[in-house]
């Protein structure tokens, strides 16, 4: 299954990146992603990550909106057979012919005929609101194009991974890249990307994540696994990821930590801490640091801002007795937590 080629916007290719004039905390884009971003909507924000729910449980929760959907649209079917008659007869009322919804001024009271012209309006109004409020949801569910829910898992099945594409809704790339703040300065970034990727959001599976703000992208979602069917990128290359378009730089990308990723970054400072005490000799310190902290953590409270502050004082003291300097070497292994 090659990725699909549908009409986006043309866009140039991007000039050579200086860095330091992409917002915080976006950065160029991979090449790798190049095969991927060409299918997209550049007006747009896009986030990806890995769905890793179980398939059973996908396949529960697929379950709902399919039932739903063929709900409505029995509905719908069965109002516009049942109520079809009428509108006919009315219908032939209006161009000049008898039928059976002609009203007969001469032999119905004016009571009569406001009941009638108030009964109609009420039921015009009843299937107004079931089509234009009822009426898209199995249309977009069932039909929408270039992909819909209902082909995306026709094609795709239920996989224990799955590329999940997320795009803005009612609001773009110009929106967050453009003007005086922009990126993590810009309020879209704080009331639109970061909620959309806060830990307890992330827990939900992809059809559960749709909303006012954020869509799913089911021709992206498509397209992502064929791409990595035919190699042109990994599943990992797509994973917890906010893409977006700025002008004079083309595409940008951030990827925001997991998680794991963060407790891994912890270990990783953690160890080059002690390896930089060991380094200089001073090896002892780092256990003397140890001792302290988890001391001041099994106190009563917890570990408190206030415990915190004891600690670092406790543990600064304690390097100064070896001539050690803390703060450098904290910085030299990118603060510790």
């Amino acid at each position: 299954m090659a990725p699909s080629k549908r009409q986006t916007k043309s866009v140039p290719k991007p000039p050579q990146i200086d860095p330091t004039k992409i917002p915080t905390p976006f950065t160029a884009s991979s090449p790798r992603l190049r095969s991927f971003l060409d299918q997209l909507d550049p007006t747009k924000v896009y986030i990806t990550h890995i769905d890793r729910h179980p398939p059973e449980y996908k396949k529960q929760i697929f379950t709902i909106p399919v039932i739903l959907n063929a709900a409505i649209a029995l509905l719908i079917l069965w109002r516009t057979y049942s109520a079809g008659p009428t509108y006919l007869a009315i219908l032939q009322t209006l161009f000049g012919y008898t039928s059976s919804a002609t009203v007969d001024t001469l032999r119905t009271t004016k009571g009569e005929q406001v009941t009638i012209l108030l009964r109609r309006v009420g039921m015009f109004a009843l299937d107004f609101s079931l089509l234009y409020f009822l009426g898209v949801w199995p249309v977009t569910f069932f039909f929408e194009q270039p992909a819909n829910p209902l082909s995306y898992r026709w094609n795709l099945g239920f996989r224990k991974e799955e590329v999940v594409v997320r795009v803005s809704r009612h609001w773009g790339s110009e929106d967050l890249m453009q003007g005086v703040k922009q990126g993590q300065e810009n309020a879209f970034f704080k009331t639109r990307v970061l909620p959309a990727i806060d830990r307890e959001f992330m827990k939900k599976t992809a059809y559960l994540m749709m909303g006012g703000s954020w869509d799913l992208d089911f021709q992206s979602m498509l397209d992502a696994h064929a791409l990595v069917e035919m190699k042109a990128v990994e599943l990992q290359d797509l994973d917890r990821f906010v893409l977006t378009h700025m002008e004079g730089h083309g595409w940008v990308v951030w990827q925001w930590e997991g998680e794991t990723d963060v407790i891994e970054s912890r270990r990783q400072k953690v160890v080059k801490f002690k390896t930089t005490l060991t380094e200089m000799g001073k090896e002892s310190l780092f256990w003397r640091w140890t001792e302290i902290v988890e001391e001041c953590r099994d106190k009563d409270g917890g570990f408190t801002a206030e415990g915190q502050r004891v600690v670092v004082k406790r543990v600064q003291d304690e390097f100064e007795k070896e001539g050690v300097d803390f703060e450098e070497v904290v910085k030299s292994v990118g603060g510790l937590e």
